[in-house]
């Protein structure tokens, strides 16, 4: 009976281990996947590996067209991370800082906060001292849901939520 219990033990924490410490492989294409409710939120920490444009969306619903907040984290060949409005819209906010691009050999930490009507970005957690972009719009939105995409070829992976530390970040 206590090896049967301990078996049910070790499922249920496994399954925990790995459902909290999902990796979100992007492929080429445009298309958002992976839709994750924020809801009641107002930040969030992500880790990224690539070459090149990851692309994260701050939602009103699960539909691409309720699409508040875009941002591009090493767009333009790794050489830019920028904010917008819309999907593939006009750059509101950018950045050339080297600490606000991503590294296609390990994963960097970056840091999302929004409001109504502002976004920040910021590399490391919400502690560090690193450079902050942000944007505010004109009206207020209801941010509800994120969602990840890559624009190009280059592949990406995303870490969404990290609260099991044996993951390996430097995979």
């Amino acid at each position: 009976m206590a090896v049967l219990w301990c078996l049910r033990f070790m499922v249920l924490m496994c399954g925990f281990y790995l459902s909290h410490c999902e990796v979100i492989h992007l492929g080429a294409g445009s298309s958002y996947k992976e839709f994750r409710k924020i809801q009641n939120k107002e930040s969030e920490m992500v880790w990224i590996k690539g070459c090149k444009d990851a692309v994260i969306g701050l939602f009103e619903s699960t539909d691409v067209s309720s699409l508040v907040f875009e941002l591009v984290i090493g767009g333009y060949g790794n050489k830019k991370t920028t904010l917008r409005e819309k999907f593939v819209g006009v750059n509101m906010a950018e950045s050339f800082d080297p600490d606000l691009m991503i590294n296609p050999n390990q994963y960097t930490p970056f840091w999302i906060k929004w409001t109504s009507d502002t976004v920040y970005l910021r590399p490391g957690n919400m502690d560090s001292n690193g450079p902050v972009l942000q944007w505010t719009r004109h009206d207020t939105v209801s941010v509800r849901y994120m969602a990840f995409r890559t624009g190009y070829e280059c592949p990406v992976k995303v870490m969404w939520n990290l609260t099991c530390s044996k993951v390996d970040i430097t995979d």
